[in-house]
């Protein structure tokens, strides 16, 4: 048996291209440059935020309420300030009004009355019965004159004579009765006469007592104080009303005149105004509706008044400042930007975690910002989406 030699032949090296050897460098090569690139974009790449363009509302109401009478405006119509947009019926108020102003024209009537003091010839009359009453004291103090003393004598003599001759008339007609000479209808006319004779004198013979006696303490002590009442009361009016009625008086001038411009703003409530120029938002009422006092009537929107708001972030803050410019930009205005104003920045963060340790837990607190619009308030409206860039 024989075996063949076995011959070994040669094994070739197989060497890899010098391309495929240097990819995986050239792949690192690219990916540095990428991230370097990226990165680099990254830093110049301006920040941006997103936010919502907001327009300033107005809700408009009456501090008395009550039922609709007429709506003057309808939603969308533009209003100038002080154009009427609803009326109320009047109800009460007019009669309110009414009274308020005659308490107040009694007020002002009262102040002036005092104020001016009395008349010329009400001072006069005072002084008239002072003086009167003065003159009556001191005829009380003297006492009665002795004319006046003789004239009362000389009646009570009168009447003495005069009841004497009735009682003779009445003691002759008895005996003629007697004798059947008179009927007693006679008896007795005479009898009255005497009794009518015999009261008279009595009746001067007091008053003739009066006047020897003079008056009374009791009658002077009443005649002092008629007299100095009525001297008081003449310097009063002389002198005028006293400076605390006429503060009182001014007090009730002014509270009465609280209650009628109390009455005429509640009157002029009954016609909803428009406070500034604006667009009117949501108006939902119908004559006879009732409204309640100091409800939300309709709605306004100041068109003029736009503004963006967005939330920075935490990280950020330190990008915007007030009163800087900042480009504005919506959707509905592909190639156009508009130029806004910081106004207002918060100084309170919100959504903000308990605890914030990392850089991206603290962008996770945020900060509202409002961006005043200083172009574009005839294209924009409330509610787009706006966006704002800020380089860095």
């Amino acid at each position: 048996m024989t075996t063949k030699p076995t011959t070994t032949e040669p094994v070739q090296s197989v060497s890899k291209p010098k391309s495929r050897r240097f990819f995986p460098l050239i792949l690192l090569v690219l990916i540095g440059i990428g991230y370097l690139g990226y990165n680099t974009y990254k830093a110049s790449r301006p920040y941006e935020w997103s936010g919502t363009v907001e327009a300033r509302t107005i809700a408009v109401g009456s501090r008395t309420g009550g039922r609709v009478k007429d709506v003057l405006v309808h939603e969308g119509d533009r209003v100038k300030a002080g154009q009427p947009l609803i009326v109320f019926e009047t109800g009460d108020n007019e009669a309110i009004k009414l009274a308020a102003q005659g308490q107040f024209d009694q007020a002002q009537a009262n102040l002036e009355k005092l104020e001016k003091g009395a008349r010329p010839e009400e001072i006069e009359q005072a002084r008239a019965r002072a003086s009167t009453l003065g003159a009556a004291l001191a005829q009380t103090k003297v006492g009665p004159r002795s004319e006046q003393i003789a004239g009362a004598r000389a009646r009570l003599a009168a009447a003495q004579v005069a009841a004497d001759k009735a009682q003779i008339d009445a003691g002759r007609a008895r005996k003629l009765f007697e004798s059947q000479a008179i009927s007693q209808a006679e008896v007795d006319n005479t009898d009255s006469a005497l009794k009518g004779a015999t009261a008279q004198r009595d009746a001067l013979k007091q008053s003739l007592n009066e006047l020897e006696n003079g008056a009374s303490p009791e009658e002077l002590q009443q005649a002092q104080a008629r007299a100095a009442e009525a001297n008081a009361s003449a310097r009063l009016v002389q002198a005028g009303s006293r400076v605390e009625d006429i503060k009182a008086a001014r007090g009730m001038v002014e509270a009465a005149q609280g209650k009628l411009d109390q009455g005429k703003v509640m009157l002029d409530e009954l016609t909803v105004r428009a406070p500034r120029d604006a667009r009117v938002e949501s108006l939902d009422l119908r004559p006879g509706d009732l409204v309640p006092p100091s409800a939300p009537a309709a709605t306004l929107l100041e068109e003029d008044q736009l503004y963006v708001r967005i939330y920075v972030p935490e990280t950020h803050i330190g990008q915007i400042h007030l009163g800087q410019e900042i480009p504005v930009s919506v959707d509905s205005f592909k190639n156009r930007s508009f130029k806004g104003v910081v106004e207002h920045i918060n100084s309170i963060g919100e959504y903000s975690p308990r605890n914030l340790q990392t850089a991206d837990e603290r962008a996770d607190q945020v900060f509202a910002a409002r961006i005043g619009l200083r172009e574009g308030k005839e294209e924009l409206r409330a509610g787009m989406a706006a966006f704002i860039t800020v380089p860095k």
